[in-house]
């Protein structure tokens, strides 16, 4: 058994191993391919770098001022192992922790615990990936409404995180698709991340078909070929959501051609593959027959008259029911192979429901840092939609049992009604058949909407597009009442 004074002798040595690994983890390592184990190292030669690890300061946090060095809020076994050179490992373990948080429901801490991996270990394409998708989907209300407020922190890290790893489209696939494209339904503003992440596809494959191309090279193409279904595809679909059908079908034939490429090449899984490449072929066929069809048979003239209405129904505090009538028109029986049709009165669309502060406006933050992540207990904003059945919408919406998400705290709140013809989940392609992939073929007396800017978090207008919209601007009072009161207009100016 050891004495006292030699676990104290012992601490005293392991305190020293610490500091020295600590010394050495600064030290001179050389970072030119001609490297020559037998050569002494020349301070003066700039090929040389002070580090034992020469991976060291590819971990380095980008462009992070001193006021945000996470570090410094690390309890101190983490700070220690980050500063003696064990930030991955390090970064691992709290992230094992993150997932504990999760799982039990703590969600404030999570985004925290997120800064500070992602500064330890920036390469962790996971927690960027993971981290986002908890942000957009995972912090919900008692009704499985997600937190909006969360939004602007979701773009701010995977922003960060394509600028940390500039050479992985899967970044830029996640922050188009499952952000912009599904979270927020922002069309324009997923074509232009699907633009960037495919340019970086296409130059991974350039590099890997070149003569001589290195085995990372040649692995770094397998990695962006399994991105072609989620980006390539998303891009696509984004074409189609903005109304640029040529420009669709053209992408789905790169597809095509990739997925083909992939298959030669035996990338990825051929079973895989080969289902993605069925897919993208039936996509573009059915655009095809559907452009011809849309162009030569269907009619958008005249145009449908949707008789648009809102209205919400207080029946108690912080609980509503929002309900109205649209005259949605189909074809239950459209056959692509002939275009042969009748159009009918049919039930699958669906309309959008927005409640939140007036004058509320989404603003981008400059970055994912400790001082970004606290959210304003005084916003509240609300997203819901309600499915068209028999022409009647209508959706219950409590918001009573989540007073830290919805405080109600604004004089003032806009509650907005409205259906767009370019999101195939508020209209599906049977609906569109009639009314045009931009809503050329509605109109409505009352709600029409020609300005292209869709409400909530969307940041780019759709040039072209045709929807309808309704807005009641209601105060505080309103909402927080007691009893049954219907709200049809405005109650305030």
């Amino acid at each position: 058994m050891l004495t006292s004074q030699a676990k104290t002798g012992m601490g005293v040595f392991i305190a020293l191993l610490f500091i020295v690994q600590a010394v050495l983890q600064s030290g001179w390592y050389f970072h030119d391919n001609g490297y020559n184990p037998a050569k002494p190292p020349v301070i003066a030669d700039n090929r040389w770098t002070y580090s034992i690890d020469e991976q060291r300061h590819q971990y380095e946090p980008a462009n992070q001022g001193d006021s945000d060095n996470a570090a410094k809020h690390l309890p101190i076994e983490f700070a220690l192992g980050a500063v003696v050179g064990f930030r991955e490992a390090v970064a691992g373990l709290l992230w094992v922790r993150t997932d504990e948080f999760f799982h039990n429901g703590d969600y404030e801490a999570i985004t925290p615990m997120v800064r500070i991996i992602t500064w330890l270990d920036p390469h962790q394409i996971d927690v960027y990936e993971t981290g986002a998708w908890h942000m957009d989907y995972n912090f919900t209300d008692d009704g499985q409404r997600s937190d909006r407020r969360y939004v602007p922190l979701s773009i701010a890290l995977l922003t960060e995180g394509i600028k940390n790893n500039p050479n992985i489209p899967a970044l830029d696939s996640d922050l188009a698709f499952t952000h912009y494209y599904r979270k927020v339904e922002d069309y324009q503003g997923a074509k232009q991340w699907f633009l960037d992440g495919q340019a970086k596809i296409n130059k991974v494959f350039a590099d890997a078909d070149k003569p001589g191309a290195l085995p990372s090279e040649q692995r770094a193409a397998v990695d962006a070929g399994a991105d072609i279904t989620t980006l390539s595809h998303g891009l696509a679909h984004a074409y189609e959501g903005i109304g640029d059908i040529p420009a669709a079908m053209k992408q789905w034939k790169y597809c095509i051609d990739m997925h083909q490429r992939n298959i030669t090449k035996g990338a990825n899984s051929s079973w895989g593959e080969k289902s993605s490449l069925d897919i993208s072929k039936k996509q573009l066929g059915e655009m095809e027959q559907r452009l011809k069809w849309r162009t030569q048979l269907f009619k958008t003239t005249p145009p449908v008259d949707l008789g648009f209405e809102a209205e919400i129904v207080r029946t108690g505090p912080r609980v509503f029911v929002a309900q109205g009538f649209l005259n949605v028109i189909g074809s239950k029986d459209f056959k692509l192979e002939d275009g042969s049709h009748t159009w009918e009165p049919v039930d699958g669309a669906r309309v959008e429901i927005r409640l939140e502060d007036a004058g509320y406006k989404m603003k981008l933050i400059p970055d994912f840092s400790l001082n970004s992540l606290s959210l304003n207990p005084n916003v509240t904003i609300m997203q819901e939609a309600a499915s068209v059945r028999g022409g009647k919408w209508s959706k219950t919406i409590e918001m009573n049992k989540d007073p830290g998400m919805y405080s109600f705290t604004a004089p003032k709140y806009t509650i907005t009604f409205w259906f767009n013809p370019s999101n195939t989940n508020d209209c599906p392609p049977n609906v569109q058949d009639r009314f045009g992939w931009l809503g050329e073929g509605i109109t409505d007396q009352h709600y029409l909407d020609t300005s292209g800017q869709l409400p909530g978090d969307i940041l780019s207008p759709i040039p072209g597009l045709r929807y309808v919209k309704k807005t009641i601007t209601l105060t505080r009072e309103d909402l927080l009442g007691t009893g049954r009161k219907v709200f049809k207009t405005s109650t305030t100016n």
